[in-house]
């Protein structure tokens, strides 16, 4: 009878943080929802014209767990996103799609959100996911975005 009851105590503290870790993970998806802005930085920090990126990203939007629209400075398309994979627990979030250039596969990333400011560094796919935020052309791109209001 001691085991039983050690076992439905168990099960319930169980069901009660994955309950609660499920409305973390929705809490944090939710940070992601909206339009954001921005660009990729280059290697230097800097762009040979002395601007904070190197591609500036027009709009970046993200709805129900994917990325429905993802343009250049110029209005152009940058790829399409079938699906976006969050773990806010490792702080990965990983897309899988392809991007203009026909690099098609899973871009597997990490980010940092902070109010209204979007990091998120991906590599691309095939090669292993960034351990910190930086841009190595064609490697991984260390994106930085704002939300817009």
């Amino acid at each position: 009878m001691k085991l039983l009851r050690s076992v439905l105590l168990l099960t319930a503290v169980l069901a009660c943080v994955a309950s609660a870790q499920a409305q973390a993970d929705k809490a944090e998806s939710a940070k992601l929802e909206g339009t954001w802005v921005g660009g990729v930085r280059s290697p230097a920090g800097k762009a040979k014209d002395g601007s904070a990126t190197m591609v500036q990203i027009s709009e970046l939007t993200i709805k129900d767990g994917r990325i429905t629209s993802c343009k250049d400075g110029k209005g152009l398309s940058l790829g399409n996103c079938e699906s976006l994979a969050l773990n806010p627990a490792s702080k990965t979030l990983d897309a899988t799609g392809d991007s203009k250039n026909g690099k098609k596969g899973v871009f597997q990333g990490i980010y940092r959100v902070n109010g209204d400011k979007l990091e998120w560094c991906a590599a691309n796919p095939g090669i292993a996911r960034p351990k910190d935020f930086f841009t190595t052309p064609q490697v991984q791109f260390h994106m930085v975005f704002d939300k817009k209001k």
